[in-house]
């Protein structure tokens, strides 16, 4: 289809990065359509979307959302059925794309062939709470249509990618090799823990992908 249809999960929890999300929608005039707890657990959603992006926050607060002190339909997140809704949506020929922490849910959700590394660090190993980071990018990806071989993403205290399994997903762009090319602005302790890890990956999912 020449317009694709989009799905902005809209979490009750008020994550500031759906704001932010819709903002670039908005000022890019990109369609799409704001998606609640309650739409994505009642399913079929690939009759109505192609691709459903799931914004930055914690993997707690997609799964829990707000707790049962809130009226209904606003307490609760996306639960087990929500995750169902949404493994299914993919397997089904959907494009799934997860933000910043979102990936932690995403990988454990959908078992995908990677882990995040920033588990096994503390924050006097690696931290970077709001910087921004080189990458260098994949150009010959469809998803990188139009983006620079050289690119930039902003880092606040996200995963860092490690693969499990090669051959199941591609890395569509990844931090600078050398630690000492990977800070653009702000700051970075123990630069050396993400330099050279991937930072967007694509995975293939029954008939769809997870990004």
């Amino acid at each position: 289809p020449s317009q694709r249809r989009i799905g902005l999960y809209r979490s009750y929890t008020a994550a500031i990065d759906e704001g932010w999300t819709r903002w670039v929608f908005d000022a890019w005039h990109v369609p799409y359509t704001s998606l609640v707890d309650s739409v994505i657990r009642a399913g079929r959603l690939h009759d109505r979307f192609d691709a459903i992006v799931l914004p930055e926050m914690s993997a707690g607060a997609i799964t829990d959302g707000l707790p049962a002190i809130y009226p209904a339909p606003f307490a609760g997140g996306l639960g087990t059925r929500g995750g169902d809704a949404l493994l299914a949506f993919v397997r089904d020929g959907g494009t799934l794309v997860t933000l910043g922490g979102a990936s932690r849910w995403a990988i454990t959700t959908f078992d995908l062939p990677l882990r995040d590394a920033s588990a096994e660090l503390d924050r006097q190993q690696f931290f970077a709470p709001g910087s921004i980071f080189r990458l260098e990018v994949d150009t010959t990806s469809a998803l990188a249509a139009g983006v620079p071989a050289a690119s930039i993403a902003w880092f606040e205290q996200s995963p860092l990618f490690a693969l499990r399994d090669t051959t199941r997903a591609r890395i569509i762009a990844r931090f600078p090799s050398r630690p000492q090319d990977l800070l653009l602005s702000g700051w970075v302790l123990g630069p050396e823990h993400a330099a050279g890890r991937p930072a967007l990956v694509e995975v293939r999912y029954g008939r769809g992908r997870v990004v």
